[in-house]
């Protein structure tokens, strides 16, 4: 009985004993993972070869005055306009009418997104012909699709553009229904297009900092009635605004908020009210698709659009902002 109790006390001394030794002893670094660094899916040198790419069919379809190529670089809003441009520069016998599309750039700004569709987006450094920089939206629709020319604008004099990530970490996109915004990117394009029809009378007008394209419509829309009123006619004019089927495009800028792109629809029309009285196209592009019609007391003119805005984060205290816009010719008719 004794050496059993001997041999118990034993064998719980030596467990105290590996136990106190254990406490002691120092513990082992663990090594800890590092954290995933951001990256841009596309890099800048992969992004010049797209560019390259881009940039070779549109001169191509340009020196061809033909716009059956621009289908493998050039889709969605992008592809629409550009053929209507060729059409238009056809019609008036020059090339005035297409957007100076120099693919050198003086940013990009480039996916972080891992799945598709992707996009991309690059400011040109100032084409001679133009008085501001174009921005650009690149798409690729599938990891086996080419990224492709989706659309562009005019960025307007003397915008100040929202600031994004380095071009080397990536931008992430921004879905159309992103609440962390001041609007969603779709509320901001039907809120746009009821503003850029009435106005100041739309109620959503206080929502949007007031922009040069509003601005030329005013002065614009005043111009044709003045002309008309001088024949006492009775002029009128109004614009109607909608978006289309397009998708919007949106990127995430550097303080939560987000630029978007989106393709719209216009119409202007212009009316003499007084019996009697005619009028016709009223620019030198409107009189080219007009062609030998005569002249009516109603002249509708039909323009495929994209415009481009800066959609604050949602607690900020800012408008939505244009940043830039295209307004490009389709159609004339008598109404």
């Amino acid at each position: 009985m004794k050496s059993t109790t001997t041999r118990s006390m034993a064998v719980v001394a030596a467990v105290l004993a590996t136990g106190l030794l254990a406490g002691c002893a120092e513990e082992l670094p663990v090594p800890k993972p590092e954290a995933p660094v951001a990256a841009a899916v596309v890099t800048q040198s992969q992004e010049r070869k797209i560019l390259d790419k881009v940039s070779g069919v549109v001169d191509e379809a340009n020196k061809a005055s033909k716009a059956d190529s621009l289908a493998a670089r050039l889709s969605g809003p992008a592809l629409s306009i550009r053929e209507t441009q060729l059409k238009l520069a056809a019609a008036r016998g020059d090339d005035e009418p297409l957007t100076n599309l120099t693919m050198q750039m003086q940013q990009v700004i480039l996916p972080s997104d891992q799945e598709w569709p992707r996009s991309s987006y690059a400011i040109t450094v100032q084409p001679k012909d133009l008085t501001t920089p174009v921005l650009m939206a690149f798409n690729q629709s599938t990891a086996r699709e080419q990224y492709k020319l989706w659309a562009w604008v005019r960025l307007l004099p003397g915008v100040t553009m929202p600031q994004f990530a380095e071009a080397d970490l990536g931008s992430a996109s921004v879905a159309p229904n992103d609440e962390s915004l001041k609007m969603t990117p779709d509320s901001a394009v039907e809120q746009y297009a009821s503003v850029l029809t009435v106005d100041e009378r739309s109620k959503y007008a206080d929502n949007f900092a007031d922009d040069d394209l509003r601005a030329f419509f005013r002065e614009y829309g005043q111009k044709q009635v003045d002309a008309i009123n001088k024949e006492e006619c009775g002029g009128e004019f109004k614009v109607g605004y909608e978006r289309t089927k397009d998708p919007v495009k949106a990127v995430r800028t550097a303080d939560g908020g987000a630029l978007m792109l989106a393709a719209m629809i216009s119409t202007e029309t212009i009316t003499a009210k007084e019996e009697g009285c005619e009028i016709g196209p009223p620019s030198e592009s409107a009189q080219a698709l007009w062609g030998d019609a005569g002249n009516t007391n109603v002249v509708q003119l039909n323009y495929k659009d994209v415009v481009a805005m800066y959609i604050p984060p949602k607690d900020s205290d800012d408008q939505v902002s244009l940043v830039g816009y295209e307004h490009v010719l389709s159609s004339v008719s008598n109404g």
